[in-house]
């Protein structure tokens, strides 16, 4: 299938091979600049009811304490938990160039977020931040579900990383992801299946993203509060 820009006759800006990945930033007059990666479509700068979807659940739990973002090089996710409050963000992405690109073309997401004193932006591999022994209050998966490694199930590295991220929570923690369009019910199982493998509280749900062709699916869990 050709990607879309290509179907759409969007306006091509800029292209750009990064160490990690290809870097295509296009322009159509409905939805302004559009980021892509490897010809998929990622976000638009007419997109901001993708980071009210996915901020939502850790807004409404009130988990804005310390947040880590894995993914997310666009910002829009960083300044949407900023503007709700956020006490201290953590972005973690690989890729230096796709935060360089949104920052030129993606205004109307990132704003100032990569700026400001409660952001911490860090250009480097995000699985290695569910490694280390830091506790969060809530964490925001703005990544793929396709597997790292080559030879590895997604259904055994969708349980791998939702295990990761429920011991790296603190008690009461907030976990939000980006899972799949709606016409992915297959995908879709597979994370249900992870996250109530994973976590007791747990659900999802679909939101209209207006550069997305489909509805998108998004989840949410929380780890059980210690008892006092």
């Amino acid at each position: 299938m050709q990607p879309e820009y290509i179907r759409y006759n969007q306006t091509i800006v800029e292209r750009r091979r990064s160490p990690y990945q290809d870097i295509l930033i296009a322009h159509d007059p409905s939805v302004g600049h559009l980021l892509y990666l490897d010809d998929d479509l990622q976000i638009a700068n007419a997109d901001e009811p993708y980071n009210q979807a996915i901020t939502s659940p850790l807004i409404e739990a009130g988990a804005l304490g310390d947040v880590l973002i894995l993914g997310g090089g666009d910002g829009g996710v960083l300044r949407a938990l900023l503007d709700a409050g956020t006490r201290r963000g953590v972005l973690v992405d690989i890729d230096g160039d796709v935060i360089e690109l949104s920052r030129k073309y993606l205004p109307d997401l990132c704003g100032d977020a990569f700026d400001r004193p409660e952001a911490e932006v860090v250009v480097g591999d995000a699985f290695a931040y569910l490694d280390a022994r830091e506790q969060w209050d809530g964490i925001i998966y703005d990544l793929t579900m396709d597997p790292v490694r080559a030879d590895q199930p997604r259904t055994e590295y969708i349980r791998e990383i939702l295990g990761k991220v429920a011991r790296r929570l603190r008690p009461g923690g907030v976990m939000a992801m980006q899972c799949c369009g709606a016409d992915e019910p297959g995908l879709r199982e597979e994370i249900r299946s992870g996250l109530a493998g994973t976590f007791d509280d747990w659900g999802d749900w679909e939101a209209t993203v207006p550069s997305f062709d489909v509805p998108w699916v998004f989840a949410w869990a929380q780890v059980r509060r210690e008892e006092t």
